[in-house]
């Protein structure tokens, strides 16, 4: 149309840094170093384009197959535009238009051929190499990208676990709520605090009402919040704190049919409206272990990772009592389940002072019981065994700890290097800071090694940029992962081991170990890279020769 200004967006394919943005699903990930200048294709693919809403957009595929092919492309389920490609390994300009009523920014398109390519092992129905839409205007839709805004967060630390005479497991030697209370605020200087007595012992005779009176006293925002709490024990399902938003004149117990099991508890909190998160505690060990089955990352957003119980880490770890633990239930054994699970602290005494063996430090928006919660249910927040280690984790500029990012594979592929900023500020010299990737130690920084860092034999050379460390208190480091692939320098006859993110549901998770001189740590909560790669469909009865 005349005096119209048309726009062109041109994308080329190649880049898994850019490809990302665009290739949903069905193209190669191109996972060898020799990087090709386009993406191999299955028999049913899918790009992502920016095309201009509510209008015409033309869009032109510059694609070739190593047979003669027919490609179907589909918006929506329908069919907008059918190309055959006769010419062989022959790169050919394919161009249609999308109409008004299709084009709506961000537009998933698919592309199906009709015949199934067997080349050696890789899969190669079509190629494609550049994608260009016309249309009018010059400003494209743009993805929203993450990134990790720290600005105007605040760290608190509390005791989220602690319980007072109203549990009659400890009876009189634990002092009253108010003698609790006054200790955190007053001695340990604490932030926040939760009295978590058993719900069983706070249902009759008003004890929760009174409860929730003290509560309020001592509640001031801003200074000194305090979460109204119980917690739900079953030896049968493991036991769970649950903690509320404001003091709900209903708790929930395990002996009630409502509430006697983890999902019937749920049920109960959902169907009185209440905003809650539960938390399960000392899940490794054997009088009362943990039912990762009973799952909701709705209501169940975090783990109390240690407290006087010891650490629940992983089975046979140095602070806990092997006698004691059952192996599968610990913390990782959660997180290789899949559970994404932030991690939290608490002292659980039932004849110590609140803050022995756990306290949790929560990144909050706003000092205030929900700020608390919501840090919680967003797993900005991380344990340590009960001193304020301040601790900080950023990954590439982006995401901090308890953070997920779903992807798709060419995203996932592009992500690296992955920096990691560590940010240690302990309350005793530090011994070790580790970057544990799925559960395994992949790199460290030591105090006392000769070298500035122990690497892991599973990383070339380079990872490690630098540590400052402006005293035996204070210690930054940062870490960086250059690739996802493996390199195994002991590995006979095969040199190297390749870890394919094209496999479904390939994810990856990250967390921080901080490590004091005098035996102290802290757990960052995990930060999560989760990899959806879409199913790819080949051809029904087609037997490859």
């Amino acid at each position: 149309m005349k005096g119209v200004k048309m726009g062109k967006k041109v994308i080329v394919v190649g880049d898994p840094k850019s490809d990302g943005d665009y290739i949903l699903y069905g193209f190669s990930a191109g996972w060898t170093r020799e990087r090709m200048t386009f993406r191999l294709g299955n028999v049913l693919a899918a790009v992502r384009l920016p095309l201009m809403p509510d209008q015409e957009n033309r869009i032109t595929w510059r694609i070739k197959a190593p047979v003669r092919q027919r490609v179907h492309f589909r918006i929506g389920g329908k069919e907008l535009y059918c190309a055959s490609l006769s010419q062989p390994d022959r790169w050919e300009a394919v161009s249609f238009k999308v109409p008004p009523e299709r084009s709506r920014g961000w537009t998933e398109v698919q592309l199906a051929c009709d015949n199934f390519v067997l080349q050696s092992r890789t899969e190669a129905c079509f190629a494609l190499a550049e994608v260009v839409i016309e249309a009018e205007g010059e400003k494209w839709p743009e993805l929203a990208r993450p990134k990790a805004d720290t600005t105007g967060m605040q760290l608190l630390f509390g005791d989220l676990h602690i319980h007072t005479r109203l549990s009659w497991c400890g009876g009189e030697r634990n002092g009253t709520p108010e003698e609790n209370l006054r200790f955190c605020k007053e001695v340990r200087h604490h932030d926040f605090a939760a009295v978590t007595d058993h719900a069983e012992h706070l249902v009759k005779d008003g004890t929760w009402e009174g409860l929730c009176k003290v509560l309020d006293n001592f509640n001031e925002e801003g200074k000194f919040v305090t979460i109204p709490a119980y917690e739900w024990t079953s030896d049968l399902y493991g036991h769970r704190n649950v903690y509320l938003a404001e003091p709900y004149e209903r708790i929930f117990h395990c002996m009630d049919p409502t509430s006697s099991s983890p999902p019937k508890l749920w049920a109960s909190l959902e169907e009185e409206g209440q905003n809650a998160v539960t938390i399960p505690h000392h899940p490794i060990r054997r009088e009362f272990p943990m039912r990762w089955d009973e799952h909701d990352p709705k209501w169940q957003p975090a783990v109390e990772m240690c407290s006087i119980w010891g650490s629940s880490e992983y089975y046979g770890n140095e602070l806990q009592e092997i006698a004691y633990s059952e192996p599968g239930i610990s913390v990782r054994d959660a997180l290789t389940k899949g559970l994404r699970l932030g991690f939290v602290g608490g002292s659980d005494g039932h004849d110590r002072v609140p803050g022995t063996g756990g306290l949790t430090g929560a990144f909050v928006q706003e000092f205030s019981r929900r700020g608390i919660l919501e840090a919680i249910r967003s797993r900005h927040c991380y344990a340590t065994t009960g001193v304020p280690i301040r601790l900080y984790v950023i990954l590439n500029n982006c995401l901090m700890m308890g953070d997920e990012w779903e992807i798709n594979q060419y995203q996932f592929e592009g992500l690296y290097p992955l920096l990691f900023h560590i940010s240690v500020e302990g309350t005793a010299p530090i011994e070790t800071v580790e970057l544990f990737e799925c559960n395994e130690l992949v790199a460290s920084y030591r105090s006392s090694a000769t070298g500035s860092m122990l690497r892991s034999p599973y990383w070339d050379e380079g990872e490690f940029l630098r540590v400052d460390r402006r005293a035996d208190e204070q210690v930054c480091v940062e870490f960086v992962i250059p690739h996802w692939e493996r390199y195994y320098t002991s590995w006979k006859p095969r040199e190297r081991l390749g870890i394919d993110p094209r496999v479904p549901n390939h994810s990856t998770f990250y967390y921080v170990r901080v490590t004091q001189k005098d035996g102290h740590r802290a757990w960052s909560s995990p930060i999560w890279l989760l990899c959806r790669v879409g199913e790819c469909e080949r051809v029904k009865g087609y037997q490859p020769v």
